[in-house]
């Protein structure tokens, strides 16, 4: 069911002091083209600096950034930066081309977005169904209902929207049954052998790969490094120990594969933001049966 009447697009120009972490929405809108001169060169738009979200409904259209050329259908998305080297139209062979876009001011959002090429890359798809489209539907029918009147409101939408984008990415990476199998192997010798590890070495020869390509390709699978995916999985041990076992600090530093207890005691305050003999007493914090971590 829409929630609101197509088309439209709406821009903003609020004024906010740039001390104050609010993202600034630069234009929404909801289009449907025919035309078949509809084309942006992203090298000569002088509307930026600016980030795009483009999410095509139904139809399709062309985008090109760099050498690659990619079909924009229905149920994907794709995100570029204004200026920068891509382009986008409709192509020969697409009767018309329905989609959400949003254009984000770039101050205050370069790390976050930066995540997300990273994660997902410049062309994901996301169901119709899903809360990232909730979330651009929301967004527009806001705006076309005039409901965006200040800075406030209109960071609020776009702060919704981009924490629906990195949940979504973080979920794709996070389901293992579509990572390639020297990660699935990799993954499998670390849950198996992290109190023992020592580098990469070993974790790279389980997976098949050399340590270079091993490391690259699990980032860029999982989203998180082997090194750090070693340490998530050390500190969830621990705190399962402290909870649950008589060990001492050393100890339990020992058993999840650390040299020392101050270097584990380091470590487990930096994720956990407690000492773990802290951690154990609930000492100024409440008493937990379970931590979740990422």
């Amino acid at each position: 069911m829409e929630l609101h009447q197509p088309y439209g697009s709406f821009g903003y120009r609020f004024q906010d002091s740039p001390e104050l972490p609010i993202y600034q929405l630069f234009a929404t809108g909801y289009q449907e083209i025919r035309d078949p001169d509809y084309y942006w060169d992203g090298m000569k738009r002088i509307d930026g600096p600016l980030y795009l979200l483009q999410y095509t409904v139904s139809g399709f259209g062309e985008f090109r950034v760099g050498s690659q050329t990619y079909n924009i259908q229905p149920g994907m998305a794709f995100l570029a930066e204004i200026p920068g080297d891509h382009h986008y139209g409709l192509p020969a062979g697409s009767d018309h081309w329905t989609f959400y876009f949003v254009l984000f001011r770039q101050r205050h959002l370069k790390e976050v977005w930066s995540e997300l090429l990273e994660a997902v890359g410049a062309t994901p798809t996301f169901e119709q169904s899903s809360a990232v489209v909730r979330a651009l539907q929301v967004l527009y029918a806001e705006a076309s209902m005039n409901r965006i009147q200040n800075s406030y409101q209109a960071s609020a939408l776009v702060y919704r929207l981009m924490m629906e984008l990195l949940q979504a990415s973080t979920a794709q990476l996070l389901e293992r049954s579509g990572w390639p199998q020297p990660i699935k192997q990799a993954v499998a010798f670390m849950e198996a052998e992290y109190a023992h590890l020592q580098s990469l070495d070993d974790t790279a020869e389980a997976a098949g790969l050399s340590k270079y390509y091993f490391t690259r390709m699990f980032k860029r699978t999982t989203g998180i490094s082997p090194m750090d995916y070693v340490t998530k999985l050390r500190i969830e041990k621990a705190v399962s120990l402290l909870r649950s076992s008589s060990l001492s600090v050393e100890e339990i530093a020992f058993a999840v594969g650390y040299a020392s207890g101050s270097y584990f005691s380091k470590v487990f305050r930096s994720r956990i933001g407690f000492p773990p003999a802290d951690f154990r007493l609930a000492k100024e914090l409440p008493s937990m049966d379970r931590l979740q971590f990422d």
